[in-house]
């Protein structure tokens, strides 16, 4: 991979890069490892092109140059986390989050939260002004994560994922 897609993840040995068509079977391997995050969301596994999905899905009138999905690798170069976020979707300056997805042997050590740091950092270099992020009311864990990052509910909407219909609270931060 060219280095100048690499961002260093604080002072460890973790790195973030944009993920491409090359890296569907790795994205597979982490969403087949998140099964619960699947079974919360969708009603069930994930299918086999779970990791082509991430890769390829978009909003109504939106486009890939668009869409930035990037990967973040632990020391030995396996991927631990994917973000998904749409560039001005639903508005010029709002990025929204599709998807951060992080393995559940990660989970609990604050990689979300640095994450979460690197997403705010990231979409700012790109002049947006606001993030939003849908989130299943169902996965209590995701809800209470993102509001002590100091989302706030705008509206809540229900929407079928999968084989599940889920009422989804959508949240916005402004960044600032």
């Amino acid at each position: 991979m060219n280095s100048e897609r690499k961002f260093k993840l604080l002072e460890n040995d973790y790195f973030i890069r944009i993920l491409g068509a090359e890296d569907e079977e790795t994205l597979q391997h982490l969403c087949e490892r998140c099964m619960d995050y699947y079974e919360i969301v969708e009603g069930r596994l994930p299918e086999k092109d779970a990791g082509h999905e991430i890769l390829n899905d978009l909003p109504p009138a939106k486009e890939f140059k668009d869409k930035h999905v990037l990967g973040c690798f632990n020391e030995n170069n396996i991927l631990i986390a994917v973000i998904d976020i749409i560039a001005d979707y639903p508005d010029q300056g709002e990025w929204i989050i599709g998807l951060l997805m992080i393995d559940p042997k990660e989970r609990g050590r604050g990689l979300g939260k640095v994450l979460h740091e690197f997403i705010k950092s990231y979409v700012l270099m790109h002049k947006a002004d606001k993030l939003r992020i849908g989130v299943v009311l169902e996965n209590i864990k995701a809800y209470s994560f993102w509001k002590s990052l100091g989302y706030y509910k705008i509206k809540r909407v229900n929407m079928r994922c999968g084989n599940k219909d889920n009422d989804v609270v959508v949240m916005n931060l402004l960044l600032s």
